[in-house]
């Protein structure tokens, strides 16, 4: 198992040779003026989530905690923290500062973590932020924002949505699924009576499967020999199609994205007419693979591939170097630290730097503007319409009673009772 490091030697320690160039992408595409980051936290302790015999199930083998970020996974951010900064060396002032960055995290630990420190790797303290001469001159506290689960419609999406949950269960009648299922059934069957496991969701259980021999193999734990039969190739292949179910759909596209295009949309165009209060540069989202694989195969441009650790979206706005006062977005994917984010061309757009206004049409049909109203039904609409009609009715007969008792109050109190 990987040794324990402290952060501040980590921090220190980090050396990378980067390349002069930073953003690859103005010389073509126009300058840089507003950038939406998401990207997947880093590497993980299992979650708790594993299988009757598994033999590292016990909490003594991850003294990180379950799901919690490893040391690897702190090194993989702060390293793409560095990444960021040299891309972003003639974008983002050196010095840290609110009106220039805002960062969201989902309210999950290892996302908060991951953010934290992806942000030392991006501003290390210079002059005047350095709070003391010990750790003040490597790290300095950058807020991280975050909410609950189950009141985040942007990236926590399924557990607070009704209708959500419903089309996705309507998803084991789907003939693609069924099929999909039944060329797996041996494969099923194997894990059930290997694993111990009962499999009520056949996909998201050998899903959560796979992820667990992946943590244990990364962690170089010897995986017991029934294992080699389905893991990586066969299991590999389950978990791919679990990825793709949140947004399989164009309905559970839009349950699933259209909040986060909603505020990635609204930003630009803020943007766009100098109206984005503070006029932020680089707006982060620190979340999971679950976001990062829906936001792509929202947009269809997901490579159907288990996203990575750290693997990030970029959404570039930039100036059309061909338009006077026209701007166009660039959609990057960083999977790998060996290789330039890939650069991705939105279905409907008519060149991989697309037009603004046409970026925002392609995206029209998956935008969420009324988040309620779109994760319940009619028919639960209705019930909540005609409930908040009876509920303004009963509000209008207490007030209407309190008035009039209260004159008989005034009335009776305002006698003269010396005339009786």
């Amino acid at each position: 198992m990987r040794s324990i490091v402290p952060l501040a030697i980590l921090l220190s320690s980090i050396e990378i040779n980067f390349c002069l160039a930073t953003d690859p992408l103005a010389k073509d595409y126009g300058d840089l003026v507003f950038t939406t980051l998401l990207f997947r936290h880093g590497d993980r302790a299992i979650t708790g989530q594993s299988y009757p015999k598994d033999p590292y199930k016990n909490e003594s083998y991850w003294p990180m905690g379950y799901g919690q970020l490893t040391n690897q996974g702190k090194e993989r951010h702060y390293e793409f923290g560095q990444w960021i900064r040299n891309r972003y060396t003639n974008f983002l002032p050196e010095n840290y500062s609110s009106k220039d960055i805002y960062i969201r995290s989902t309210s999950v630990d290892r996302a908060i973590m991951s953010a934290a420190v992806n942000l030392a790797g991006m501003y290390q303290p210079y002059k005047d932020q350095q709070w003391n001469d010990n750790l003040g001159k490597l790290w300095q506290p950058i807020p991280i924002h975050s909410i609950p689960r189950n009141v985040d419609t942007a990236l926590s999406f399924g557990d607070n949505c009704p209708r959500f949950k419903k089309e996705f269960n309507n998803l084991q009648n789907n003939p693609d699924i069924q099929q999909f299922n039944n060329n797996h059934k041996d494969v099923y069957n194997y894990i059930k009576e290997n694993s111990g496991m009962n499999l009520t969701d056949l996909i998201y259980d050998s899903m959560n499967l796979y992820d667990t021999l992946l943590v244990e193999s990364q962690f170089n734990y010897t995986l017991p020999n029934w294992t080699h039969a389905v893991f990586p190739g066969k299991l590999e292949e389950i978990a791919e199609m679990s990825f793709k179910l949140p947004t399989y759909t164009p309905i559970l596209k839009k349950l699933s994205s259209g909040v986060l295009l909603n505020e990635i949309v609204e930003h630009m165009k803020l943007k766009r007419t100098g109206k984005l209060n503070p006029d932020i540069k680089l707006w982060i989202y620190s979340a999971h693979d679950t976001n990062v694989a829906s936001l792509l195969n929202s947009l269809n441009i997901y490579n159907n591939k288990l996203p990575p650790y750290a693997a990030a979206v970029f959404l570039e706005l930039r100036k059309n170097k061909n338009v006077n006062n026209s701007f166009v977005i660039t959609v990057s994917y960083r999977n790998t630290s060996t290789h330039e984010p890939f650069l991705l061309q939105i279905p409907g757009c008519n060149s991989v730097a697309c037009d603004l206004d046409q970026f925002i049409e392609v995206v029209k049909p998956l935008i969420v503007t009324n988040w309620y109203k779109e994760c319940h039904t009619m028919e639960e609409n209705n019930y909540m319409t005609y409930f908040g009609i009876l509920a303004i009715l009963l509000v209008a007969v207490s007030i209407l009673f309190f008035i009039f008792n209260k004159k008989l109050f005034l009335c009776y109190c305002g006698r003269n009772y010396e005339k009786f």
